[in-house]
């Protein structure tokens, strides 16, 4: 009987779309392997360390009310020398907090949907501190300086793109596999039963912290004649929901209104248009259920790199504010450009989550193949092995 496994799915919730990413994944190892155990820890939470949770505060004040100073310093990141050095302060302010919790806790691997921890993990691994095994899953299609690593046993990536970009940093090909952004089970079943398409229907979302200036889009487009209907989630922002709510009345459209939700496969099922900001995970949700994007209201940095590929690709268009109206109204007359952008999406539905477990259990397996190698080199034997075959020959 094999031996119970313990994963643990590190993230940093900094943006919902890390920790959607890390839930789906977590979701497919139990489904997979229901007598293992995995959870995911938000590296950044309150009851880990406070000091964390300003940070976390501090991160998303800045991107709200100083976008530019925030743009600035992604862009200075990304400069390998500048980015080297910032990764640097990271780890060693995380190192201490990371070496408890795998000390602690034992984990048989361990996997990052941000880098924030990844970056203490590494640092542990280049000291010889951990040998735990270390997979990377990166969310946006873009790379940043803060993921590229010389310790990470495996990278799982978004596309081929994301991965070339990676080799070019020295990560070595072989440990790079183009999985894409794994989603909720939830979103493979909507797309074998889908809901109804509700015509001229436009669903408004700002990711799961309900950024993205949601109000000010719903009242630009109540304007066009051309929607019947507005479904709006507000994610975790209860402020957002409220301001919504109070104004639902007086606007021409009916807004069907939601706050943190779980029916986001089914919102987007009865849509003929998402308005949202470029979050990766939100995107990819987007195009796994074909449905067109119009791009509004991009954060700084990995936001607006996702809305020019999504852009290139063909299944959204990137906008101003000021040219929301106008752009939502053109599509919802446009049938054809509709149905063009929804066949952009593409039609590979590969359940990216299942995909990444599956090189999990490769990376583990081969993992043990190679703590037994060093163990038969230690006791002066020659091993071999080719993938599952081992050989032993007595010196």
């Amino acid at each position: 009987m094999q031996k119970k496994r313990e994963f643990f799915i590190m993230t940093a919730s900094i943006g919902e779309g890390h920790s959607q990413a890390a839930r789906a994944i977590a979701e497919t190892i139990k489904q997979v392997h229901p007598d293992d155990a995995v959870r995911v820890l938000d590296f950044l939470s309150r009851d880990v360390l406070s000091i964390d949770h300003v940070l976390k505060e501090s991160y998303l004040k800045m991107i709200r009310i100083f976008p530019e100073m925030y743009d600035s310093l992604y862009s200075n990141s990304q400069n390998r020398h500048l980015g080297a050095t910032f990764q640097s302060l990271l780890s060693w302010s995380f190192r201490k907090r990371m070496k408890r919790l795998i000390t602690v806790l034992k984990p048989d691997a361990l996997l990052f949907t941000h880098p924030f921890p990844a970056c203490a993990a590494n640092l542990l691994k280049k000291e010889g501190d951990i040998n735990t095994p270390l997979l990377g899953v990166i969310t946006d299609f873009d790379i940043h300086q803060l993921w590229v690593y010389k310790h990470l046993d495996v990278y799982c990536v978004p596309s081929e793109d994301v991965a070339r970009k990676l080799e070019a940093h020295n990560v070595p090909r072989n440990i790079i596999h183009t999985t894409g952004i794994p989603v909720r089970k939830s979103f493979y079943e909507e797309l074998k039963n889908p809901s109804p398409k509700e015509k001229r229907t436009v669903l408004i979302m700002g990711g799961g912290l309900g950024l993205g200036n949601i109000t000010d889009t719903l009242l630009r487009l109540d304007k066009v004649d051309s929607v019947s209907q507005f479904i709006i989630a507000t994610g975790q922002n209860i402020n957002l929901y409220e301001e919504v709510a109070s104004i639902r009345s007086s606007l021409r459209h009916p807004v069907d209104l939601h706050s943190y939700t779980n029916k986001v496969a089914e919102m987007m099922s009865k849509s003929e248009l998402i308005v949202t900001k470029p979050g990766a995970l939100t995107c990819t949700e987007a195009l796994t259920m074909n449905l067109p994007m119009v791009l509004v209201n991009a954060l700084p940095g990995q936001e607006r790199a996702n809305a020019q590929h999504l852009e290139e690709q063909g299944c959204a268009v990137w906008i101003r504010k000021n040219e929301l109206a106008d752009t939502v109204d053109g599509l919802l007359k446009n049938e054809d450009k509709l149905k063009q952008m929804a066949l952009a999406c593409g039609n590979d539905k590969k359940d990216s989550a299942l995909e990444i477990v599956q090189i999990l259990d490769h990376m583990l397996e081969s993992n043990t193949n190679r703590n037994r190698y060093l163990q038969f080199k230690e006791r002066g034997y020659l091993f071999d092995y080719n993938e599952n075959v081992e050989i032993c020959i007595s010196s």
